[in-house]
């Protein structure tokens, strides 16, 4: 439970923070590919309303063309922002010229591809390769300005890998460090459990020898002075309290060895078949219809001793609460490779409410029925440890007030 309850927490916490890394990093990146692409366009836009120049023909200082241009329309960095070159093409869809001025190492032939692509999508702005560009319409037909910017991602690519990569480590140091504080703080709850743990496995055992001393002090008495009802309550009480006993320390061995279960090979379906006949006799003496289905040679790894007392757990759990001369079948199958136990019975059955409680411990849902069955409500908690100890699950189906079905899958 403990280590359960650890586990939990480390996810919670590390599925929260890497929410919160994962949300930085991309609105990091993002707002840097945006910005670049704003930035390319306003250069590629800036060129194009200029027809081909970086800077606009000279106007008066003050005059409303300069007052109305951006503050950025000379800024530096936009103007050296890359490798540029444009293409004017006329109404009839020829390039009447072409500029490769700022690009070195680009042929004549490569640029009017572009140019030819572009055009062909009428679309006004995207990316063609490494290139952005932007077209605009002109008088004389229209412009198709590209904006090399093959360094420019590159820089951005190597941003997202730097990113990642502090992602990555960042996430193993977080986890190191979450790893660190759970454990730290389920310290206390550890030994809180622990102290209680042993606290009922000394409990039980202090108070076994007590309940010895008063049931051979019932027996002495009776044959002293015969039969009688103080003495049968008394012998009856100390047997019901021997049995809370025997379960809290099942339950306290249980904890204990929780992950140290031995395991051994062993015949299940021999076990199964065993523990069953064992309540034949009972069931035929409360008139109750019982059957069993047990599949042959079913071999399993584990503790058979725990297992038979899981058996024997859901059968007398079966026996106690089915109705007068109701049925009982238990069986044993295979599922998916993995052996199914199967305890049914007809009766009250389970309500959909209690389906959640009836696996705790001391939870009863029938007080009146309970101390008439003798039962404290351990049994099924007992049942659902050792299913855990061995890696299974226990579930319980059912229609209330007609039957129930206690399923295990080992």
């Amino acid at each position: 439970m403990i280590r359960k309850l650890k586990i939990k927490i480390i996810a919670v916490v590390m599925g929260a923070l890497l929410l919160v890394f994962a949300a930085v990093f991309t609105v990091l990146n993002l707002s840097m590919y945006q910005a670049s692409d704003y930035q390319a366009e306003d250069f590629l836009r800036r060129i194009a309303e200029n027809d081909g120049f970086f800077l606009p023909p000279r106007t008066k200082p003050g005059s409303t063309q300069e007052r109305n241009r951006p503050k950025s329309f000379y800024n530096p960095e936009i103007m050296r922002s890359g490798r540029y070159f444009y293409a004017k093409v006329d109404s009839g869809g020829s390039v009447v010229e072409l500029n490769l001025d700022m690009m070195f190492d680009f042929s004549r032939d490569e640029a009017l591809e572009y140019v030819a692509s572009v055009l062909g999508r009428g679309r006004t702005k995207g990316t063609a390769g490494n290139f952005s560009y932007l077209t605009a319409l002109k008088p004389y037909g229209q412009i198709a300005v590209f904006a090399e910017r093959s360094i420019e991602m590159g820089i951005l690519e190597h941003l997202t890998r730097v990113s990642l990569w502090v992602a990555g480590i960042t996430g193993v140091v977080l986890l190191a460090l979450v790893v660190f504080l759970a454990e730290w703080m389920m310290n206390p709850v550890k030994t809180a459990f622990e102290k209680q743990r042993r606290f009922i496995s000394d409990a039980s055992h202090e108070l076994k020898t007590p309940l010895t001393i008063i049931s051979a002090n019932v027996d002495v008495l009776r044959d002293e002075i015969g039969e009688n009802t103080r003495l049968a309550h008394i012998r009856s009480q100390s047997e019901r309290m021997s049995g809370l006993i025997h379960d809290l320390l099942t339950l306290a061995k249980t904890d204990e060895d929780k992950g140290k279960t031995i395991k051994n090979t062993f015949n299940l379906s021999g076990a199964v078949l065993n523990t069953a006949l064992e309540f034949e006799s009972r069931a035929f003496e409360e008139g109750k219809a019982y059957t069993y289905q047990i599949k042959e040679n079913l071999a399993y790894t584990g503790d058979e001793k725990q297992i038979r007392q899981l058996v024997s757990i859901l059968i007398d759990n079966a026996v106690k609460h089915s109705s007068v001369q109701g049925k009982i079948h238990v069986a044993l199958t295979e599922d998916g490779g993995r052996p199914r136990l199967s305890v049914f019975n007809t009766g009250a059955g389970v309500s959909d409410a209690e389906k959640s409680k009836i696996f705790d411990r001391f939870y009863r849902s029938d007080e009146s029925r309970s101390r008439e069955t003798g039962g404290y409500g351990l049994g099924l908690s007992i049942a659902r440890a050792i299913a855990a100890a061995h890696r299974g699950k226990i579930t319980v189906t059912g229609a209330y007030g007609e039957w129930v079905r206690f399923d295990v899958v080992l």
